[in-house]
């Protein structure tokens, strides 16, 4: 899967990209045991280590993604509810908000 949204993006074919996203279900994967075992046990580890810019990616990338996801869902390129998209750029704000906080704000100690 990480393939072909490689070549999609190589190739400039958003149309496909979009598929592939689409397909992936976020919603399901979130609720998925091994996926919750997974981000414990890396936000586990990252705490320990003190390693809090790792565990805002770890956290930014499945938010993202996420936030894709239900911004897009039931509609078409065309058809974009103007809600929709005030949703996801207050989203998109926020995690870049804290991304950015985490990152340059804070700095190292």
């Amino acid at each position: 899967m990480l393939s072909d949204i490689i070549s999609a993006i190589r190739d400039l074919d958003f149309a496909r990209l979009n598929d592939i996203l689409a397909s992936i279900d976020m919603l399901t994967l979130i609720k998925n045991p091994y996926f919750i075992g997974f981000m414990v046990c890396c936000s586990i580890i990252f705490l320990i280590r003190g390693m809090e810019k790792a565990l805002v990616t770890l956290f930014s990338a499945p938010a993202l993604l996420l936030l894709f996801q239900v911004t897009v869902e039931g509609t078409n390129a065309w058809d974009f509810d103007a809600q929709k998209l005030l949703i996801f750029c207050g989203g998109f704000v926020a995690i870049a908000g804290v991304n950015i906080y985490v990152y340059f704000v804070r700095g190292d100690k």
